[in-house]
């Protein structure tokens, strides 16, 4: 079969690294900056022959095509660069990616953000779609609030597309889209490999890790894949001891109290996860014209404990890499996917159909009790109050600990037809159909132990239970999409793009809490509701060629979110909320100098948010639930810029920045929450930056290397809103303080085999990933952390 290219490539850049943009934010960030520009040498994330820098290749556009000649911003990492990285999860890649920022509680449970646009909601399952899309191989796995966190190894590519991508890559790819994409069968080779390592965390655990990977060749027309991993990442966060004392709000208790501990909970570095995982893919050529590739993958992700740590708590006792918890905290996140590709070569054209079937399952426990009892507001809720219910004194409440159990069913089934040219002519184009049914079955137990119950408390089935949500959600989408490019000259091209969706929504079901009569739920929602939408979004774009390997474009696109309805509505919050848009304006430019030594890449753009989604709990909506709603316009202005340049020939250095302002448009108010025009958007950093080396050289006839990776995140703010409408003058956010990090690793690097020796977070800094309070409430002091200073090993053998 052809190769599916636009065009002739043109020998350009192949580095591990497309775009490796971050950025600094602040003071603190410059003087390291400043020292490691001035000595690292030789970058990690680049491939270089002698002293021209090699082709990247990526399909940004649906076809393959050189990342020089693909007016479009992206970040690439090769399979090379993700090994010499040394990247195994999400947040290895997300640090070496400048547009993408996220917030996180703990592994899988990441919310993406590009460029900048974030809205501050909490990731409801019930509320709006992420604004970042996030493919796996062809299909989106994108899910609200939980990320799906894909264990990288024997990885093709991982591409950050940044600015909206909707025409080709659909809802959700608002900002931008991530994708994964994993190595395929070759028929031409037998290779095969094995990866083993273990480190050791500061005040913390031990890890270990097992991958490994076969390609066979069937005979001349058919290859088989195989991968399997196993992972074990020793925690680092303590649970420690502590007690509390709870007051009663039922008449015949009052002024009465409840003491107890959390004795049964105690554990040092109880943070543990553990991924393993499997992989196979078929390829077949049918005949000369067509092939099919078949597809399966499996993983399972556990974990027990948190990833975040409560030093900030106001009682004084907890320390770094602490926290108190008062009931179980794990997890177990497992999904499976099955893909059919089908290619076809019609000689004008090529025709390509993906098909993919995922299910993921997620069940989880996770102690609420710091809900309960840290603010004034929720002590009437949950402290054991039984004046609903009239529960007799003789029954009384012995704990005031409360957590929930969460059990999440996905399913997608996606499918995609689309014709490509692949000429050498004037004229190029993709045309296609997209279909997605989508489902996302949730029932959330919040349960009280040690609440007491009347005699007939016996409503949902579960004696203990408090609190039910029990729903389904469904989405369905259908669109025509399509890009048509023409070369008006040699070195002036112009490209028109669109697509046309139709979605339908449903949300059914109940969440609310019991009474007496063991017959009803009290609802505070009980639904069973559809909503349809449907409409056009366009992008144009002009590239202009000078040189030999330089470009400059200009880009019109949109990207959009659908609408959705929510569990209940007033005269705040409506029954149903509309798709937002954002329109991006961007002047970019691919340039290559000294002959093929220096890369050049980067982008300006201003974008504008019309109707910008947010989903939110708050007391102050009236609704005791979390809804959506469309509450502003903001604007987002920024710079994404890389420089790559081979100083001589091993020797190699790589830095990028992203820079953004993101603002309101417009004063936003919503219900007692109050932002001003000019609010900054939250959870996403002005300015995030790294620069990259490594260092080849030669001892005792072995090739070796020296690697620094430095990456730069800055500060953020936690939530969108700032003051209250009583109180314009206090600013209630709290800040994600701006942090680094400092990778060192040395090695042997030869074509068969490696071994590497790695100092990770080398300075030992906490991160700020994600700071807990809530809508400026004071209830959650816990932040988000990332991994302490982490020594290891790994070796790696190559057949």
């Amino acid at each position: 079969m052809k190769p599916f290219h636009a065009r002739p490539k043109r020998n350009l850049l192949r580095s591990g690294i497309a775009a490796a943009n971050h950025s600094f934010s602040s003071s603190k960030a410059l003087v390291p900056a400043a020292v490691l520009a001035g000595l690292l040498a030789g970058s990690p994330q680049v491939l270089a022959e002698g002293l021209v820098l090699e082709e990247i290749t990526v399909t940004a556009q649906k076809r393959e095509a050189s990342l020089q000649d693909t007016p479009v911003s992206v970040q690439a990492l090769n399979s090379l660069a993700l090994q010499q990285l040394g990247v195994e999860s999400f947040e290895d890649y997300a640090l070496l990616m400048p547009s993408l920022s996220y917030s996180s509680a703990g592994p899988g449970t990441s919310q993406l953000y590009m460029r900048g646009a974030a809205d501050g909601g909490d990731g409801n399952a019930s509320g709006s779609h992420p604004s970042v899309a996030v493919y796996l191989d062809e299909q989106p796995v994108t899910a609200i609030g939980r990320n799906l966190d894909i264990h990288v190894y024997d990885i093709e590519r991982v591409e950050a597309l940044a600015g909206p991508q909707s025409t080709l890559f659909g809802a959700s790819a608002q900002s931008g889209t991530l994708r994964i994409i994993t190595n395929k069968p070759q028929m031409d080779s037998f290779e095969a490999g094995f990866d083993v390592g273990m480190s050791t965390i500061k005040g913390g655990d031990n890890s270990h890790i097992g991958e490994g990977f076969i390609n066979q060749p069937l005979g001349d027309n058919a290859a088989i894949r195989l991968v399997a991993w196993n992972k074990k990442d020793g925690g680092y966060i303590d649970n420690i001891a502590g007690s509390r004392t709870s007051a009663l709000d039922y008449a015949d208790y009052a002024g009465s109290q409840i003491e107890e501990d959390n004795s049964r909970f105690v554990a040092e570095d109880f943070n543990e996860l553990e991924n393993k995982g499997f992989r196979a893919a078929v390829k077949v050529n049918i005949n000369e014209q067509w092939s099919g590739t078949l597809s399966y993958l499996q993983q399972n992700q556990d974990t027990k404990g948190v990833w975040f740590h409560d030093q900030e708590n106001p009682n004084g006792e907890i320390g770094d890499l602490e926290v108190q918890r008062f009931g179980p905290d794990d997890s177990e996140d497992k999904f499976k996917q099955y893909g059919l590709t089908i290619e076809g070569d019609l000689g004008f054209a090529s025709l390509v159909y993906a098909g993919s079937f995922m299910n993921r399952d997620v069940n989880e426990n996770v102690d609420y009790s710091d809900y309960s009892e840290s603010n004034n507001t929720w002590i009437s809720y949950y402290s054991c109050d039984y004046s609903s219910y009239n529960a007799p004194s003789t029954s009384p409440c012995t704990s005031n600990s409360i957590f929930y159990n969460s059990d999440n069913s996905y399913k997608r089934d996606t499918h995609e037809i689309r014709l490509q040219s692949q000429s050498d002519g004037k004229l190029q184009y993709v045309a296609g159909y997209y279909y997605e049914d989508s489902s996302h079955d949730y029932r959330q137990e919040w349960v009280q132990p040690g609440m007491a119950k009347g005699a007939d408390y016996e409503v949902f089935g579960q004696a203990d239970l408090w609190y039910l949500t029990d729903q389904k959600r469904t989405d369905q989408q259908q669109a025509f999409f399509g890009e048509i490019s023409y070369d008006l000259t040699d070195t002036l091209t112009a490209t028109l793009g669109g697509r046309y969706f139709e979605n339908e929504g449903t949300l059914k079901g109940v969440s609310g809490y019991g009474t007496t009569n063991a017959k009803l739920i009290y609802a505070e929602a009980n639904i069973d509701s559809k909503v349809t939408d449907s409409g056009s979004i366009f992008k144009a774009n002009v590239n202009y060629s000078f040189g030999d390997n330089n470009m400059v474009y200009l880009t019109w696109s949109e990207g959009y979110r659908p609408g959705g309805i929510n569990r209940a509505s007033n005269t705040i919050i409506p029954a149903t909320y509309d798709s937002d848009f954002l329109t991006n304006f961007e002047f970019g430019w691919k340039t290559q100098w000294l002959d093929n030594r220096l890369r050049w890449n980067g982008a300006l753009y201003h974008m504008t948010w019309e109707d910008m989604q947010l989903t939110k709990y708050d007391s102050s909506y009236g609704i005791p639930l979390g809804v959506t709603v469309n509450v502003s316009e903001a604007v987002i202005d920024g710079i994404e810029t890389d420089l790559t340049f081979v100083i001589s020939e091993g020797w190699t250095i790589s830095t990028g920045v992203a820079y953004n302002i993101g603002e309101t448009a417009e004063d936003l108010v919503v219900g007692n929450n109050f932002a001003p025009k000019g609010t900054a958007l939250p959870s996403v950093p002005e300015l995030k930056f790294n620069i990259n080396s490594r260092y080849n050289f030669t001892v005792a006839d072995m090739p070796a290397y020296g690697q620094l990776v430095y990456a730069y995140v800055g500060e953020s703010y936690d939530d969108i809103f700032n003051y209250t409408t009583t109180d314009q003058t206090t600013d209630r956010r709290d800040t994600q303080a701006d942090y680094d990090n400092l990778n060192l690793s040395v090695g042997i690097d030869s074509e068969k085999w490696g071994l590497d020796l790695f100092i990770n977070n080398l300075t030992d800094e906490r991160a700020e990933i994600t700071r807990g309070a809530q809508g400026g409430s004071s209830w959650d002091s816990t932040i988000t952390a990332n991994r302490p200073r982490t020594m290891g090993v790994k070796y790696r053998l190559r057949f």
